[in-house]
């Protein structure tokens, strides 16, 4: 009887401390906060009909939510070798499901997170410039992305997307971005038209849709369906 309640009561103890765990290892289910708010609330308010409220947002976003995430975007490297591997070990676990997102892949959150408030950010750019130029492989793409959404700065973002059209890593990104500067782009086209027979099918897709963002005209001529729209990069 002893032995089947110790049996009992181990079996419990062992239980509750798996259940504990997996509330604690995993991501945070409440989103994090900049300025007293979540993203989200900044975004939409940054992008509501509401002039003034928009305007007093931005400057909150500006001085203190793009430092916050240019902060992660660049130094958040603090990952803990025994939280990875335990959540891998519970994972292994029936019924358990623990879902942790690594330092690289936080960054790149917070890079994609600063694109998503757009033309508003324009003071973000020479930081996105400096991820994309950098050897963080995990952030580049999301720089370029950023950078394609904010759209700002023609003369200084513009010929630095184009250099990246011959990278076959980050050639569909860079016409993608290029693609958001619209006409301000015609610079590119010559070296976009190429892509339309690149051997990867999201760098031609990515080149169609630019080319018919950027020259209508020229994409035509490039046998690109002017009549169709634009499909977007999945």
């Amino acid at each position: 009887m002893r032995l089947s309640i110790g049996v009992i009561g181990g079996s419990m103890i062992l239980t509750g401390v798996i259940w504990l765990l997996g509330k604690t290892m995993g991501d945070s289910t409440s989103p994090d906060r900049y300025a007293g708010n979540t993203l989200e609330y900044w975004q939409q308010q940054v992008n509501g009909k509401d002039a003034g409220a928009s305007n007093a947002a931005i400057a909150v976003v500006i001085s203190q939510v793009i430092p916050q995430l240019v902060e992660t975007m660049f130094h958040d490297t603090n990952d803990s070798r025994l939280r990875i591997s335990l959540s891998e070990i519970l994972n292994g676990l029936p019924g358990m499901q623990i879902n942790y997102t690594e330092a690289d892949g936080r960054r790149g959150r917070a890079v994609s997170c600063i694109g998503d408030f757009g033309p508003a950010v324009k003071s973000a750019i020479p930081s996105l410039i400096q991820a994309l130029k950098g050897n963080d492989l995990a952030i580049r793409d999301h720089a370029i992305a950023a950078l394609g959404k904010i759209h700002g700065q023609p003369d200084v973002v513009i010929p630095l997307l184009i250099s990246y059209l011959e990278d076959d890593n980050l050639n569909d990104e860079a016409a993608t971005a290029l693609g958001n500067y619209g006409s301000l782009a015609k610079s590119a086209v010559p070296k976009i038209i190429p892509l339309l027979h690149a051997a990867d099918d999201d760098a031609q897709l990515a080149a169609r849709d630019a080319l018919l963002k950027i020259d209508p005209d020229a994409a035509a001529k490039a046998g690109v369906n002017t009549n169709s729209p634009t499909s977007g990069k999945k």
